[in-house]
């Protein structure tokens, strides 16, 4: 079932609370260097033989990896997942983990733009008003609690990677088993969809 969709244009009362998250999340960190050292400057102590799923994914535009694909990263509870993240695309996009079902998920993103869309006549063919109608997307994205990713408000696993080249690299635990999934939530201008909407996604097994 969807969620209620929130009724009033201001953020801060836009979404019903959900209850507490039954995740710890251990680390969560994210760093943007270049490829040549972040072996060295990220994981000096690192032996194969250390409890750690490390994994590497390429954005493009508009997907992971490649078109019509959906990777999924495997790992038990308490383990360190370490990803890397590189953007051979000409959008931004972003690693977005919930914990809940993948299509209300989107389901509520799309009911932001589109409130935020009712609010700037004019987005689809100005740049300046489309860019405010993707800044209010934003701040409804990031504030409504039906869109909280896993470990927010404090620890929360949404790493972006800028276009052209960007690299991301960050790492989590998490010690909940369970069935999760990643989205990239950047807007398609040439479209006006979101990117998971387009079949950027994967999904996140932790087992026990």
């Amino acid at each position: 079932m969807v969620e209620a969709e929130p009724s009033s244009s201001t953020a801060a009362g836009a979404a019903p609370k959900k209850g507490a998250l039954w995740i710890v999340i251990a680390i969560v960190v994210a760093v943007a260097i270049t490829a040549a050292v972040m072996d060295l400057a990220i994981f000096p102590a690192l032996q194969p033989s250390q409890n750690y799923v490390r994994v590497h994914i390429m954005t493009f535009d508009v997907g992971y990896d490649r078109a019509n694909f959906n990777p999924e990263i495997d790992a038990k509870a308490g383990q360190l997942i370490i990803i890397e993240m590189n953007n051979s695309g000409t959008m931004d996009h972003e690693f977005l983990l919930f914990d809940k079902d993948r299509a209300t998920i989107l389901a509520s993103a799309k009911y932001a733009l589109a409130l935020a869309e009712s609010h700037h006549t004019g987005y689809l063919t100005n740049e300046s008003i489309g860019n405010d109608t993707v800044d209010e997307y934003t701040e409804y994205h990031d504030s409504w609690m039906n869109l909280s990713r896993v470990g927010c408000p404090d620890s929360c696993i949404d790493h972006d990677v800028a276009a052209d080249g960007g690299i991301t690299l960050f790492w989590f635990v998490i010690n909940t088993p369970g069935n999760y999934f990643f989205a990239c939530h950047q807007v398609d201008r040439t479209d006006w969809k979101i990117h998971q909407d387009k079949n950027m996604w994967g999904t996140v097994v932790i087992s026990a």
